[in-house]
């Protein structure tokens, strides 16, 4: 079964309808919100699941050619949630970016698979030209910890709403359905997200901020643009799946191709942070892309970077 099979078979045994259902998948990512701390800012009631920064353990046979190192993640440690991530579930994800972070350029993942031989590797160096003076080393950024927001947390597609950034509330930020200032093609999406969490009681916790999965802050028009044709699509998408749930995947990948202008898409984003956090510099986002069909196989050899600035 797919991991879109499985999320209506659990919301279904909750009582919630497949209308609803079909809206949530359509339009809303899952997501893990991750928190970028000192070490001395670590407490014991702190989910660690990786890391930003500091030297890579790398495969034995797997070069570091020069791109900076920026995070490590331990799949087995980020919290399993009823939509899935879509990620493998165990062993490291090992994240590097080139120092000029050129927008849709091919950025390095490497899936270190649990039981592999792995070890921390130098940053790599060498000389520019005939002159053994004329050196240069990989950046090499501070090591700090990534920790993970537990609890069911969403994502939703193209700014449909902009939730408030305030991390210490339990409830989904969403507006108000009865507000006259939402679009009526919003109101659909709203109503499924408020069933699912009277039925099954979680309250997902929706934000628009950097983390791992969700939706990329800020992207260009011709990486995907779901707008109102996409939306039309998922409500046609509703009517059909009432009969036939099986066909979401089909239909779903077909309108994401359809919302995506550039080659390779449909892009799903993978992982993002703010440029101040990682590199000290600007007020932009870094982060890596990914095809649906790649992640959906387990497949990081052809992710692209993603820059907003």
């Amino acid at each position: 079964m797919s991991y879109t099979g499985e999320f209506r078979a659990f919301a279904r045994r909750h009582g919630v309808s497949d209308d609803a259902v079909t809206r949530i998948m359509w339009t809303m990512q899952p997501s893990v919100h991750l928190d970028i701390l000192d070490p001395s800012e670590v407490g014991p009631g702190d989910l660690v699941v990786g890391h930003t920064g500091g030297l890579p353990e790398l495969p034995d046979g797997v070069p570091w050619d020069g791109d900076v190192y920026v995070a490590g993640l331990d799949l087995a440690a980020i919290p399993e949630q009823p939509l899935d991530l879509g990620l493998p579930r165990e062993g490291h994800l090992l994240f590097f970016a080139d120092s000029d972070y050129e927008d849709g350029e091919p950025a390095r993942v490497v899936h270190v698979p649990p039981g592999t031989g792995t070890d921390v590797r130098p940053a790599p160096s060498g000389v520019y030209s005939e002159d053994p003076s004329d050196t240069w080393t990989t950046d090499v950024l501070e090591r700090r910890v990534l920790v993970c927001r537990t609890g069911t947390s969403w994502d939703v597609l193209d700014w449909l709403w902009d939730p408030d950034d305030d991390f210490d509330e339990t409830e989904a930020r969403m507006p108000d359905p009865e507000d006259p200032d939402v679009e009526d093609e919003v109101r659909p999406l709203l109503a499924a997200v408020a069933e699912y969490a009277e039925r099954v009681g979680t309250i997902p916790f929706v934000h628009r901020d950097c983390g791992l999965r969700g939706v990329e802050l800020n992207p260009p028009y011709y990486r995907a643009d779901y707008g109102t044709d996409f939306l039309k699509k998922g409500e046609e998408a509703v009517v059909v799946c009432r009969n036939e749930p099986e066909r979401f995947d089909e239909l779903y990948a077909e309108a994401l191709r359809g919302a995506s202008e550039q080659d390779g898409g449909p892009w799903l984003n993978l992982l993002e942070f703010g440029e101040d956090e990682i590199f000290h510099t600007g007020d932009g986002e870094v982060g890596w892309l990914i095809n649906r069909d790649d992640l959906l196989a387990g497949r990081f050899d052809n992710v692209v970077q993603s820059y907003f600035c």
